[in-house]
């Protein structure tokens, strides 16, 4: 078997210097309904720090959600994948010792895989790059936690229909990575139309990726001005922020739909917003965390979560049948550029931590 190299948690990690680069065992634990990818490029998340800062993982736990590469091993109940295919991964990373994406060699779940027809470039020098097309390794390396989170929501939780095509949808935080994203799949997946907010630099930028009207979060009137281009008849919406005065204002910029199925990122319920006593019905689905997109009950941050049989078939049905019919139509936030090697996880971290970084994503490549 090859050896395998991983960025892990540290011993006593602090802030810049979260893991430290180890030896571990190549990933013989795969099942038959997994497959084993070599690893090319990685994305990194807030995530990531955040699962090492609140103890979620333990020292020498694999660290890293996101990466990019080729197709070593397939499980023999795994179907639609081959040695040699191009992929990019989400695995829930910095908690255990065989799940994260930092390594060289990786346990993939199909269900949070997916497959490029076209052959990637496999690396980028250090810099910024454009938001474009998915043509590189670590353009590919910085979906795929977004695009199974977008697709968990919007087919999974808020449960759209084929019958909703042309309603709307409002995404509170349309400039995050999941907003680039969501944007997207709301647009070309589901044939919505797309409300959404975000400061007045990115706007240009986000109707170029499909949404039909994007206001300034900043704005004082920002929730009338919604209600008046969406002929308050916003059918579902997503808080990407994710933040109490967020899930407000996603919830306030509703008030006069008939009918709202409404999401989150972070386990906000209803509770969590003040009621206007409209007479429209709103539904607040549970929220949206990634880590159940294998479908297995997870337990992260305090609580265990699960999907149902039903909501986690919608999710594959998306994923596999879908998706791969509109990949090559989406488009990767801007792109930086990190010096190769696992080292520079720590740096990606740091400045995510610290706000250093805002609509673009962070990777760097197998060094």
């Amino acid at each position: 078997m090859p050896s395998n190299t991983a960025f892990v948690i540290a011993d006593s990690p602090v802030d810049g210097k979260w893991a430290t680069t180890a030896s571990i065992p190549y990933p013989s634990t795969a099942t038959d309904d997994q497959l084993i990818v070599k690893t090319l490029a990685y994305a990194a998340n807030p995530t990531d720090w955040k699962h090492v800062d609140t103890k979620q993982g333990s020292p020498g736990d694999t660290t890293g959600t996101d990466a990019a590469g080729i197709v070593e091993e397939v499980g023999k109940n795994v179907t639609g994948f081959k040695k040699g295919d191009v992929v990019s991964v989400f695995a829930h990373g910095n908690y255990n010792k065989t799940r994260g994406c930092f390594a060289h060699y990786i346990i993939a779940d199909p269900s949070t895989t997916i497959k490029y027809d076209i052959q990637l470039k496999e690396s980028l020098p250090v810099g910024e790059y454009r938001s474009g097309p998915i043509d590189s390794f670590a353009g590919a390396a910085s979906v795929t936690l977004g695009l199974s989170t977008t697709v968990l929501s919007f087919a999974s939780n808020l449960n759209i229909k084929d019958e909703d095509k042309g309603k709307y949808i409002l995404i509170w935080g349309g400039a995050t990575a999941t907003g680039i994203l969501a944007i997207q799949i709301a647009k070309k997946g589901f044939g919505l139309k797309v409300a959404t907010t975000a400061s007045k630099k990115h706007h240009d930028y986000l109707k170029s990726l499909g949404a039909d009207f994007v206001v300034d979060y900043n704005d004082s009137d920002a929730v009338e001005q919604i209600k008046k281009a969406t002929g308050s008849d916003i059918r579902y919406g997503l808080d990407t922020v994710s933040k109490p005065h967020t899930w407000q204002s996603l919830y306030d910029a509703t008030a006069n739909s008939p009918k709202v199925t409404l999401d989150n990122l972070v386990l906000l319920s209803a509770d969590k917003y003040k009621a206007d006593g409209r007479s429209g019905e709103v539904i607040v689905a549970p929220a949206t965390i990634a880590y159940v997109a294998n479908g297995d009950r997870v337990k992260v941050f305090g609580g265990e979560f699960d999907i149902t049989p039903e909501a986690f078939d919608r999710y594959k049905k998306f994923w596999f049948e879908k998706l791969p019919t509109v990949i090559k139509d989406i488009s990767h936030a801007k792109l930086k550029v990190l010096a190769p090697g696992f080292e520079s996880a720590n740096e990606a971290w740091s400045l995510l931590k610290h706000g250093k970084v805002s609509g673009e994503k962070v990777v760097f490549h197998k060094k």
